[in-house]
């Protein structure tokens, strides 16, 4: 695959932000782990590393379009005097003959990266973008998420807007998803099962001999045997014919059985969607169902049905709850399954979606209609988290704007009673006055009269970038940062935030991580601490195993590890991220 390249890319592949500390300022309503955070969106990223890395389940960003336009509250041309700032600073002065289209790139590049880091294996982003940095950001994202798959949605924004012989009415949404993603089911369809037709049409036994194979069932609607893949007979010398003269046998079948074979609607020969293999592991599990056939023409006197990796997954997660209904077959059902579309259209052109809809909602909120321009409505983001998020996900929004993501979120909240978390990041001056502020008034409920519109509840806490963790020597710094703020940074980078608050109290110990491992942080302010047996004495608390960040050690490797020991020293494993 071609590598995307552009001026300046070298300098910001080799960006390595130092690392600061968050401090909140203030909370609303039930402080539940909600963030607002106020700050540089790529330091404020870096700084939720230690806590969220890997952990963000969904994650929504609406950057900069690039338009050239200079007007919007929302800077959509990158000439904003904190972009232009930072770029100086990252690229040099050389910077300001880019393209504006390289420094696009250069804004975005390390950022995507970072969001990559903190995005969950399974997780999805999902950026808004114009026609202006499209293919640029198609390019961007096939090179930093190679192994995902990346799909492009229209949406349909406005009834046209005319420019240059053509009405443009949409932007687009640009999904980096799972090879094996699987959609929440659409809220507004119902369907009666989870189960769908094992037929894969679009092959033959010629394609994928593999895949053409007989399945014997009794009256029971129980799987006897599954026979012979093609590929299988020809492999042990049975079938020695071309493939494509294959004929499937409905003719020598034992007693008390059918057998089925891979037929599309249409009667033409096809195979299955799983191998054999597969498909004898999926059964054994209940996730195979045997269903009766009505076309009296069919040779087929059963039809075969499966259950999706996506719909698999749930199951095995805990999310779906099953029973198994059916005496002596293995199949399970979903309890309560409602199902809508279990796709998701790539052309939306519902009305609600356009951004006329955005702008009467920050009016509805605010009061003033130019309070801010554009904003994403918040039934969009409704749509999207909804089709991509557990109740229990973690959503960031790391351009959040007018803070459309929180109030969609906040809605799916009180609708169905879940328990979705989000962190907002703006680096504007509005991010407590129109950001913050439109999430108290979403939580605590706005509007008089007829129009008034009922809180969500829920609360956030509202925070900034605090100093750097480390000094210009190199070392922690102690001047600037807090005990407590050290202990609690200290304790998330080596848990990765795993394991719940820092301990109370004080002193060198922080907690036990998941393994029961037992760490401490020995430092002191203005004096070195060095890991020997003294100091030793002193921890005296039993674990599996201890990690002990120190300055330095006089212990030997032998020693460390007969006393089950992993040493850490603070200015360089600190910096390396463990």
């Amino acid at each position: 695959m071609p590598t995307l390249n552009w001026a300046g890319k070298d300098k910001v592949a080799r960006l390595d932000m130092p690392p600061r500390v968050l401090r909140r300022k203030w909370a609303f309503g039930e402080d539940d782990g909600n963030m607002v955070i106020h700050g540089d969106n790529l330091e404020a990223l870096k700084a939720l590393l230690p806590r969220y890395e890997g952990r963000v389940d969904c994650i929504y960003i609406d950057p900069p379009y690039n338009t050239g336009n200079e007007g919007w509250v929302y800077n959509d041309n990158v000439n904003d005097p904190q972009l232009k700032k930072w770029f100086g600073q990252v690229v040099g002065k050389e910077g300001e003959d880019f393209s504006r289209h390289d420094k696009w790139l250069c804004m975005m590049y390390p950022r995507v990266k970072l969001l990559r880091r903190l995005l969950s294996p399974d997780g999805v982003l999902v950026i808004s973008i114009g026609f202006q940095e499209l293919v640029n950001l198609w390019h961007l994202c096939k090179e930093l998420f190679s192994a995902k798959q990346i799909t492009l949605l229209t949406v349909q924004t406005s009834g046209g807007k005319p420019s240059g012989g053509f009405n443009q009415q949409n932007e687009y949404l640009l999904f980096v998803t799972p090879q094996d993603f699987s959609p929440n089911p659409a809220p507004k369809e119902t369907t009666l099962s989870a189960y769908h037709g094992m037929n894969l049409a679009t092959f033959n036994q010629v394609q994928r001999p593999n895949q053409a194979y007989p399945i014997f069932v009794n009256a029971k609607r129980q799987v006897v045997r599954v026979g012979k893949s093609l590929k299988q007979l020809v492999i042990d010398g049975d079938y020695t014919g071309e493939l494509k003269d294959f004929r499937f046998d409905y003719d020598h079948v034992p007693e008390g059985e059918a057998v089925i074979w891979p037929v599309s609607d249409k009667g033409f020969p096809c195979v299955w969607r799983l191998q054999p293999s597969r498909f004898v592991s999926d059964y054994q599990k209940g996730y195979i169902k045997i269903v009766p056939v009505k076309k009296p023409k069919s040779k087929n006197r059963y039809s075969i049905q499966y259950l999706s990796e996506g719909i698999i997954n749930k199951i095995e997660s805990g999310e779906l709850k099953t029973i198994r209904p059916y005496e002596g077959v293995p199949t399970v059902e979903i309890e309560n399954f409602t199902a809508g579309g279990t796709t998701i259209d790539t052309l939306f052109s519902d009305k609600a979606f356009y951004t006329a809809k955005g702008k009467e909602e920050m009016i509805a909120i605010f009061g003033d209609k130019e309070i801010f321009s554009y904003p994403k409505p918040a039934a969009l983001l409704e749509n999207i988290l909804s089709r991509i998020m557990r109740k229990d996900s973690i959503v960031l929004d790391s351009f959040a704007g007018s803070g459309t993501t929180a109030q969609a979120l906040l809605n799916l909240n009180a609708r169905d009673r879940g328990n979705r978390k989000f962190i907002m990041i703006e680096m504007m001056d509005y991010a407590e006055s129109i950001t913050a502020e439109r999430v108290k008034r979403v939580i605590g409920g706005y509007g008089e009269g007829e129009k008034a519109v009922e809180g969500t509840g829920g609360g956030f806490g509202f925070f900034e970038l605090g100093p750097e963790v480390f000094g210009e020597d190199g070392e922690l710094n102690d001047g600037e940062l807090g005990e407590e703020e050290l202990r609690a940074w200290v304790w998330e980078l080596e848990t990765r935030g795993d394991c719940g608050p820092v301990a109370e109290g004080g002193g060198a110990f922080l907690g036990m991580d998941r393994e029961g491992t037992a760490v401490y942080f020995c430092h002191e302010r203005g004096r070195e601490t060095v890991l020997d047996r003294r100091l030793l004495r002193k921890l005296k608390r039993q674990g599996a195993g201890y990690v002990v960040y120190a300055d330095g050690c006089t212990l030997g490797e032998d020693e460390l590890r007969e006393l089950r020991i992993t040493f850490r020293k603070v200015a360089r494993d600190l910096k390396a991220g463990k």
